[in-house]
């Protein structure tokens, strides 16, 4: 006998049958993310591919900085599930933004709702993680069995408080008529420092030589995306 999932009857069906949230999407989540200086010659194509014309990518000097963020969405939200992302900030419309280049979720309503609504080029992946006591562990392989990237991840010292931090992404999507897109989002969250080791492979491979110059978490975020 064959099971039939029904999602809640306010959901969106999308192109590929799969059903997500409208906006905006709640979601409860904690970050990993680190900095690196790229030189812009070693940039992939992706990189201008998603973001909307006349974005300006932020350099110094001959270098990009790249964000890598391993976030984990948990139970509260619309959503729960594992991401792996890689951005850069860009100069658009009068404004900085994220432009949000290469991107895996382990959850097919979030690849869809993502791609469709904002424009995100989510892919699948799976996720290997262990999280305790402000260390994480953590492996991310692409749909196709490669290894995208693993991080070994521990917090250090932790800033007071929590603090609201805008997160605006501009985006590109031709294939679901997402050209220039930009959906302001905002999130509430703990600030603490990490020690971050990561290794990259696959898709990911470009930044293998690359080292952070800034590793940060942030902590039982509250954010809203889409309004």
């Amino acid at each position: 006998m064959s099971v039939v999932i029904v999602s809640p009857p306010e959901w969106i069906t999308g192109r590929d049958g799969v059903a997500y949230p409208p906006e905006p999407w709640h979601l409860f989540a904690d970050f990993g993310i680190s900095l690196f200086l790229v030189p812009i010659a070693a940039l992939p194509a992706e990189v201008a591919l998603h973001a909307p014309a006349g974005a300006r990518m932020l350099r110094l000097g001959r270098r990009a900085i790249v964000g890598v963020a391993a976030v984990r969405y948990g139970e509260g939200g619309v959503l729960s599930y594992d991401e792996l992302l890689v951005a850069v900030p860009v100069w658009h419309s009068g404004g900085l933004r994220v432009s949000i280049s290469q991107i895996w979720v382990d959850s097919a309503a979030s690849r869809a709702g993502g791609r469709e609504l904002w424009g995100i080029p989510k892919h699948l992946m799976t996720t290997q993680r262990r999280s305790h006591g402000g260390r994480l562990d953590a492996t991310f392989t692409d749909a196709e069995g490669t290894r995208l990237a693993s991080v070994l991840a521990s917090s250090t010292w932790r800033v007071p408080g929590r603090w609201p931090l805008p997160l605006p992404t501009a985006q590109r999507l031709p294939e679901v008529g997402l050209d220039d897109h930009v959906s302001r989002n905002s999130m509430r969250a703990g600030i603490h420092a990490i020690r971050a080791d990561w290794r990259f492979g696959g898709p990911l491979a470009w930044l293998r030589s690359a080292k952070p110059v800034l590793s940060i978490g942030l902590s039982r975020a509250d954010i809203t995306f889409g309004q």
